[in-house]
């Protein structure tokens, strides 16, 4: 069976590849720690610097316990080399008390382009007692064994799934499995492009729309429909009137689901068994895990590189971010009074009879002319309403920054301004499920409970910020900001302040075995 030195060892695969090959004694020392803790399903984290070439030492073992040897009993005769230490501690300490130092350069090392440093100073591990009850264990098995690799930035990602992964496939006797993870938002719906297309004079400007006919030839060539590969990207504004989203598919219902990008990539990833995926998409999808949904298919290791950064990317995805802009956003969706603009504009709402064919062919009782009429103004309505409501809110709690110089804008007591922006969306919404349930367009009738569901979100998380009701005991704080038109921006934020028993309980003592790596990781 291969093991990591059979791989890496001056006489391994990569050295018979290589003319000039030396030996990484703190890289393979990694590595074997990252198989050893694979195997006997432990957590592990390795503070190894600049140099070491951590991405080898993780992605070798992940690839031998997927694709090789998933059955590798080759640390139960065997250790680590006499001066790697390796310290036994409790996770409880690991995570409860994670000093994060600042960010260094990362690890973009690959093991043929530097010498193998002299001592193994720049190498710490620390492995962790697991905490996984058999009960837990069991509902996270998978057949077969799947890794994700989650890193803090795009370059290292690409470092990963262009460089590292296809040398290592040039290198290894057998076949594995590695696809680059997405989130959902990064790929073209064919059904809202369609749709956009129908109504571009409803929702963008002469600009914008020109801006659309270049997105219309890419659709014809693109073979991914992934935004990256549509170069320039478009604004953001226009692609999230055509990206693929959570509320806004129909499913199977969709006429272009054979067709559509992102099932083709979730086929992909359904399939593979290395995963690589960014830090704030593996914390949005054990956020959406925590109320028994997900965005990423079942795994049972995980690999953190930049492991230094995820404290805070897990305590902004646990937590409440919203921002004026959001709100102002979403309510524009709908309908913008100064520009003519939104769902709401004109008189594209549902405005022809047509056959039901889902009721045997009937005619679908419509709404009449003027009752359509009625009900999309005073939508309307409301949604202006809520937008001078936003501005008021958002306003008081500028006002109340400003009133405090010399603060950050920690808020330490609930109800601090008056919350009518929420009383207002409450209404919108309300108004919304009334509407949009009479709507027989199905296409269309996504849209308007995309944007309803958002703007739920939206309420909720005002609520439980002004109320200060996070169920963890949370720091709240407003953030005012200057953009580039030299307008005021306010956010309301709030994080757990400990976040080590939330990962501790949905992360830790969830996956059998979890590695943690960085150039600049320290425990207490």
């Amino acid at each position: 069976m291969l093991t990591p030195i059979d791989i890496l060892g001056l006489t391994g695969s990569i050295a018979k590849r290589l003319e000039k090959y030396e030996l990484r004694e703190e890289q393979l020392a990694m590595a074997e720690a990252v198989n050893r803790a694979f195997i006997e399903k432990r957590h592990l984290l390795v503070e190894a610097g600049t140099g070491v070439g951590k991405s080898f030492a993780y992605l070798i073992p992940a690839i031998l316990q997927t694709a090789g040897n998933q059955n590798n009993e080759f640390f139960a005769d065997k250790s680590l080399p006499n001066n790697v230490t390796i310290n036994n501690s409790s996770s409880d300490n690991f995570v409860t008390n994670n000093e994060l130092q600042s960010e260094r350069d990362a690890d973009w090392a690959i093991p043929f382009e530097y010498d193998s440093p002299e001592s193994y100073d720049d190498l710490e591990f620390e492995q962790l007692e697991p905490q996984i009850q058999s009960d837990q264990n069991q509902q996270h098995q998978v057949e077969p064994p799947r890794v994700i690799i989650s890193t803090h930035t795009i370059s290292l990602q690409e470092q990963i799934m262009e460089k590292d992964i296809p040398f290592l496939r040039s290198v290894l006797p057998f076949e594995f499995t590695a696809v680059l993870v997405k989130g959902r938002s990064n790929y073209l719906c064919l059904r809202r492009f369609f749709s956009v297309s129908q109504r571009l004079g409803t929702l963008f400007g002469d600009v914008k729309q020109r801006q659309f006919e270049r997105i219309r030839d890419w659709v014809v060539s693109t073979e991914d429909g992934s935004k990256s590969s549509l170069i320039p990207e478009p604004d953001w504004d226009i692609w999230a009137e055509i990206c693929c989203e959570t509320g806004n598919c129909t499913g199977k219902k969709c006429k272009s689901c054979q067709k559509c990008f992102y099932n083709k990539a979730r086929r992909r990833i359904a399939n593979a068994q290395i995963l690589v995926v960014n830090h704030a998409l593996f914390f949005s999808d054990l956020a959406l895990r925590m109320q028994s949904a997900g965005i990423l298919p079942n795994y049972n290791m995980v690999v953190f590189d930049e492991a230094h950064t995820i404290n805070q990317v897990a305590a902004d995805h646990i937590g409440i971010s919203v921002t004026q802009y959001q709100v102002e956003y979403n309510l524009y969706r709908l309908y913008n009074e100064y520009t003519q603009k939104g769902l709401l504009a004109g008189n594209q709402v549902d405005s022809d009879a047509e056959i039901d064919l889902m009721n045997g062919g009937q005619v679908k009782k419509k709404l009449k002319d003027n009752e359509r009429e009625t009900e999309i103004g005073e939508l309307r309505e409301i949604v202006t309403d809520c937008l001078n409501r936003s501005a008021v809110f958002f306003g008081e709690l500028a006002d109340w920054v400003l009133e405090r110089p010399g603060g950050n804008g920690r808020v330490r007591e609930a109800g601090i301004v008056r919350n009518l922006l929420s009383e207002g969306l409450s209404k919108l919404v309300e108004k919304l499920r009334q509407v949009v349930d009479k709507l027989y367009n199905p296409g269309e009738r996504q849209e308007f409970r995309a944007v309803r569901d958002k703007i739920v979100s939206i309420r909720d998380e005002i609520n439980s910020w002004i109320t200060q009701s996070l169920q963890e005991e949370s720091v709240y704080w407003i953030e005012l900001k200057t953009n580039s038109h030299g307008k005021q921006r306010v956010s309301i934020n709030a994080v757990p302040i400990n976040i080590g028993p939330i990962l501790r309980e949905h992360l830790f003592g969830q996956i059998p075995s979890v590695i943690m790596t960085s150039a600049t990781l320290t425990t207490g």
